[in-house]
């Protein structure tokens, strides 16, 4: 650990901040919050949130595969702290979500973001929508399969080596504006890989001391080596990425009426449109981060179904 920082210095944060893939350096990989009898504790306040404050599937998956079709591992109250304890060979692939519900966790997250700030030159706080840490566990040789993410996201490699396959969300060959429409509609495995996208990625061997930084929506998969791999990740959600997230539900439904509607950041008149009616249905005082991307569409599919409901009703007594 290093006495004054958490990051090894470097332009590309202030170059590349939610615009490229990047990879960096950290002194984090020694620290007590990080080690698994400690992650353990961690593990055992977050159950008591719920069962959707972790998950654990198996670890061996092809990098293709939809993370709806992994397989679960359930027990995971009784079981947890086994998974982790042996996670060199329980061949598990565990996600510790919101880990700043823990305070000695939470003051870790801060000082993060207050170094991030000064080294992307942004106000962070102020421009975040939400901010979440999650831990990740795996077991060796464990994959994390290709898919996006709403968050712009830092990702320290804590223990163990790891390959990150990092790729260009703005290149439209790699992310189609359809893939983005129906990821902001709720289908969060609507990324697909392929290996001709594979030849546009940014490889990044990780070991202990490393991360990388991955802007909102770049794809990406990861692939374990032969040791069990502990990883923090910060996310970030921003309010312009937000509002362009409901350009792209608004273009969803305007491409099933058949029509080729204009991608975000080409016209700032229709986007603004479209932000302001997606908004018009939107949670006025969200609670989950959930509640800021879909709450619209779930109000506006809720609409659509009592009107489809009506329709049938008047149809049967024609």
């Amino acid at each position: 650990m290093h006495p004054d920082r958490i990051f090894e210095p470097s332009p590309d944060f202030r170059d590349k901040f939610n615009r490229l893939p990047f990879m960096y350096s950290h002194y984090l990989a020694d620290h007590p919050l990080m080690q698994l009898p400690r992650l353990v504790e961690l593990a055992n306040t977050l159950i008591q949130y719920g069962p959707g404050s972790i998950r654990c599937q198996a670890s061996k998956m092809p990098k293709h595969l939809k993370w709806t079709d992994a397989t679960l591992k359930e027990d995971l109250q009784e079981k947890l702290p086994e998974f982790i304890a042996n996670i060199e060979h329980s061949e598990s692939w565990l996600l510790l979500y919101s880990v700043q519900r823990d305070p000695e966790y939470r003051a870790l997250v801060d000082q993060i973001i207050d170094e991030l700030e000064q080294l992307t030159g942004q106000p962070l706080r102020q421009e975040m929508s939400w901010i979440d840490a999650y831990i990740f566990i795996a077991s060796p040789r464990a994959v994390t399969s290709y898919h996006i993410d709403h968050e712009s996201t830092f990702l320290m490699q804590m223990h163990g080596d790891r390959t990150s396959n990092l790729f260009d969300g703005n290149d439209r060959s790699i992310l189609t504006d359809e893939e983005l429409e129906n990821f902001y509609i709720g289908d969060l495995t609507a990324a697909t890989y392929s290996d001709a996208k594979q030849a546009k990625a940014y490889v990044y061997p990780m070991t202990a001391g490393k991360g990388v930084h991955h802007p909102v929506c770049a794809p990406h998969w990861y692939q374990n080596g032969e040791q069990y791999s502990i990883a923090l990740g910060i996310h970030f959600d921003f309010k312009s990425d937000d509002r362009r997230a409901r350009v792209h539900q608004a273009n969803y439904y305007l491409r099933k009426l058949g029509l080729k509607p204009t991608p975000p950041g080409q016209s700032a008149f229709k986007d603004s449109l479209k932000i302001k009616f997606i908004g018009l249905f939107s949670d006025r005082h969200p609670q989950t981060k959930g509640d800021v991307l879909y709450s619209g569409i779930r109000r506006l599919r809720g609409i659509a179904a009592k009107i489809a409901q009506t329709r049938k009703i008047f149809a049967k007594k024609a």
